[in-house]
């Protein structure tokens, strides 16, 4: 597989800093937070390398993500099947994101794939973090586990998007589903109709409003005032 020419060094510190600054980790037992972390971050940096490797016009096939590795790695002894099983068809096994992040790390999935696909295609910059998103498999290898990710957050009940008026995209409350659930099709969704005010001193008849009686010799709940009421009738002052 192909060495991407020009690739940004922008891009190749991001991923160079965020490796070294954890360099302390043990891949055996990754510290709660990791997991999660190490799924965000590759998942926003394969996004912006491939953005910038589409904008170059470069062969989209070759950094197409893989749906399992290439059987001669699964088929090395690094190589955990039984974990592998557990990812893709128990997915929401996994409480949490950074439960499934860390299970990839603990469970040698990610250094064993790097390690044997660098023997694999002769490309040992793939075992190398400071220069590994420079070869087309990188993203063969993330994109693959990002799909992993999608499919836990499709398990575990993605955001639901909902289309506001304008065309713009919100997102709502988790659900169980379809992950990206557009909950309008419409470009600008349907505004409820406004609600009839209704005028003071009416109550709902039939189809409409109808004026309240009073009924005669008493206020409006049936009961004749007192003269202790605060509200007092006007005094008969004709003579």
């Amino acid at each position: 597989m192909p060495i991407i020419p020009d690739f940004p060094r922008g891009l190749l510190e991001e991923h160079r800093t965020w490796h070294r600054a954890r360099m302390a980790v043990d891949p055996a037992n990754p510290p709660p937070g990791y997991g999660a972390d190490f799924l965000e971050f590759h998942r926003s940096f394969i996004r912006r390398a491939l953005d910038w490797y589409r904008r170059r016009g470069l062969d989209e096939r070759l950094v197409a993500p893989w749906i399992v590795p290439p059987e001669p790695i699964r088929q090395s002894p690094c190589y955990d099947r039984a974990a592998e099983a557990r990812i893709l068809r128990m997915p929401r096994s996994f409480a949490t994101a950074d439960e499934l992040g860390r299970f990839i790390e603990a469970s040698g999935l990610h250094n064993c794939i790097h390690q044997q696909a660098a023997l694999l295609y002769g490309e040992p910059e793939l075992n190398d973090f400071d220069v590994a998103p420079m070869s087309t498999v990188f993203y063969q290898i993330h994109g693959m586990i990002d799909n992993w990710y999608r499919a836990w957050e499709e398990a575990a009940g993605g955001p639901a998007l909902t289309i506001a008026a304008g065309g713009r995209v919100r997102t709502g409350a988790a659900g169980r589903g379809r992950r990206g659930r557009v909950r309008c099709a419409r470009e600008r969704c349907a505004r409820p109709a406004k609600r009839r005010q209704r005028p003071a001193g009416h109550a709902r008849g039939r189809g409409r409003y109808t004026r309240r009686r009073r009924p005669s010799g008493g206020s409006a709940g049936g009961q004749a005032r007192s003269g202790g009421d605060r509200f007092r009738s006007r005094r008969n002052t004709s003579r």
